[in-house]
């Protein structure tokens, strides 16, 4: 039987300072689903249809319906989100989908200073212009592949690989001491960095 990974962000008590708050986000459910074809992309268009009342219209651009939300990670590709107290809806046999809400750590930064913490660490223009309210990206944050939405003029909804949770959220607290936040000691405790595979090289 596969390990369960602990979720760090579970036992995050709510850490305010001016301007800037950290809350855990749990989504009741998350899936990824996948077409594999026109014929299967033409499904999913369909099903985004029927219901939320419209299709994804490009990268960036989100579906909202009561408490579901979709965000499209890549070309064919989205992630289903479903909130506390939401069902998922039936899904076409044309596409593809796999559950993954054990894979995902939820965490929502909310306060006038959030745009700047993100900014310090994020590879992704946060600007409104770019990033409007509800708009999606995928980023990289402090090495980490993590996917973001803007929910708010002030507020970010983030997912975080559980692997790398405790790195990512460690990053986060520690840069959000500029802005006057005071950390439990253990959260500011920010393991060895994920680093791609050793390759072998020789100097010549």
């Amino acid at each position: 039987m596969a390990e369960t990974l602990p979720n760090p962000i579970e036992a995050l008590s709510t850490l305010d300072t001016d301007g800037l708050s950290f809350r855990p986000w749990r989504p009741a459910a998350i899936l990824q689903l996948a077409a594999w074809s026109a014929e299967s992309a033409a499904a999913l268009a369909q099903w985004e249809r029927s219901v939320f009342g419209a299709a994804i219209a490009g990268a960036g651009a989100t579906l909202a319906a009561g408490g579901l939300r979709l965000w499209p990670v890549a070309p064919w590709r989205r992630l289903l989100i479903a909130e506390a107290g939401t069902a998922l809806p039936d899904l076409p046999a044309e596409v593809a989908a796999a559950p993954c809400t054990g894979g995902y750590v939820g965490l929502r930064l909310d306060g006038t200073r959030s745009r700047d913490l993100l900014a310090k660490l994020a590879a992704v223009d946060l600007h409104p212009d770019m990033l409007a309210e509800g708009d999606f990206a995928t980023a990289r944050l402090e090495h980490v592949r993590v996917h973001l939405q803007r929910a708010g003029a002030d507020a970010f909804d983030l997912l975080l690989p559980v692997s790398y949770a405790e790195f990512t959220l460690g990053a986060l607290a520690d840069g959000a001491l500029e802005f006057g936040a005071a950390m439990d000691p253990a959260v500011l405790h920010r393991p060895t960095p994920p680093q791609e595979s050793p390759r072998a090289f020789s100097l010549k």
